[in-house]
């Protein structure tokens, strides 16, 4: 599995497959059985998350992914914690891309909507720049207009030129627009090809997309 720079890549597959599993192995959250880690020419497998996002990779979770008791913009200086000091051109670059965000900076992380939790928990991770998002499952419990909202924004961090690796339960959404995409099925890599590819696969419409 790989994921060239400035790429959109997406991980699919059902409940249980091993998805989310793959992003916190990525991110030194979770032991695995084997294989290496590699991130731009830098074996990373074994690292802590505090070395991994000084390699350029962050990593935005399913849930819990924001300071419930801090405010928006304590949130996003959180985002930059490696720093000796927090640059305001990074946190002026968040809420141009988010700027309701801007709008409440002063609210708590916890009042915020499930969508505007999501625009937060983005916007903190993108706080340093990073060469490479990791999102798992960044539509989970939204509304369905709040869903195309987030994968828009989405869409817009990775033309900037961030890369994406993305898990997400809308599989056919992801596969729309990602340039690459994998199918999980129980831990294993069953299918890969373009996104474009993989949705017009019958035997991946018959096994996963519901033909």
């Amino acid at each position: 599995m790989d994921v060239e720079d400035g790429e959109y890549v997406a991980i699919v597959g059902p409940n249980g497959a091993g998805k989310s599993t793959v992003m916190k192995s990525v991110f030194g959250l979770t032991d695995y059985m084997g294989g290496e880690i590699v991130f731009d020419d830098e074996d990373i497998s074994g690292l802590r998350p505090d070395q991994i996002i000084t390699r350029g990779i962050n990593f935005v979770p399913q849930s819990d992914n924001v300071f419930p008791g801090l405010t928006i913009r304590e949130n996003l200086e959180m985002g930059a914690y490696i720093l000796d000091e927090v640059p305001e051109e990074r946190i002026e670059a968040v809420y141009d891309r988010f700027p309701i965000l801007e709008e409440r900076e002063d609210q708590l992380g916890g009042s915020l909507s499930g969508g505007q939790q999501q625009m937060l928990a983005m916007g903190r991770a993108l706080m340093l720049d990073p060469d490479l998002l990791l999102l798992d499952e960044p539509s989970a419990g939204l509304a369905p207009d709040l869903v195309q909202e987030t994968l828009d924004r989405i869409d817009r961090i990775n033309d900037s030129g961030t890369a994406v690796l993305i898990v997400e339960q809308n599989a056919k959404e992801a596969l729309k627009r990602c340039d690459r995409g994998y199918v999980l099925v129980q831990g294993q890599n069953r299918h890969e090809d373009t996104g474009e590819a993989l949705l017009n696969d019958q035997q991946v419409r018959d096994d996963f997309l519901g033909g």
